[in-house]
């Protein structure tokens, strides 16, 4: 498919450059979430395909008018195996012209300096293409394709209890 015609059946890719974070060139998402007052807040997020859901830190849920404690409690550990508490909340994101639904975790113990944006509503919606060599992230929406529904979370679930 040539690109104008891409572009026409809305499958125009989100191209983000990498950017530094600590020295090193990482992909950050850029993209709006909408508050419980309606209003939309910009945030940046690193794609991390390790993670399940998304996690935005506390200062992001008060800009948001969120209660950490109204959302689903769940625990996510990482790497190390530290759990830390986290509050689901479904809320309208957009991504570049793309704007759907998602279920974000946040959470006041989220130690690692930058808000994850994980698997769960978002990489089913696109093809994640990390380009090295271009130092660009280049998100391509998928189109025609059923996104599974609520299983994340319960697959999640399943997960963090066998590790306990």
């Amino acid at each position: 498919m040539s690109d104008s015609a891409s572009e026409r059946s809305g499958l125009r890719p989100v191209v983000f450059p990498y950017r530094l974070y600590g020295g090193v060139l990482c992909p950050f998402v850029e993209l709006g979430l909408k508050g419980v007052g309606g209003e939309w807040i910009k945030a940046e997020a690193y794609a991390d395909s390790g993670a399940f859901i998304s996690i935005f830190t506390e200062k992001v849920a008060a800009l948001l008018g969120l209660r950490l404690s109204a959302g689903e409690l769940t625990h996510a550990g990482g790497v190390g195996g530290v759990q830390i508490p986290v509050y689901i909340h479904r809320l309208p994101v957009q991504i570049g012209p793309h704007k759907f639904s998602a279920r974000i975790g946040f959470s006041d113990k989220l130690g690692v300096g930058f808000n994850l944006l994980g698997r769960i509503d978002f990489f089913p919606r696109f093809d994640f293409i990390f380009s090295d060599v271009s130092q660009r992230l280049i998100l391509q929406p998928v189109k025609g394709k059923k996104i599974p529904g609520g299983k994340g979370i319960l697959t999640l679930r399943k997960i963090l209890r066998k590790r306990k």
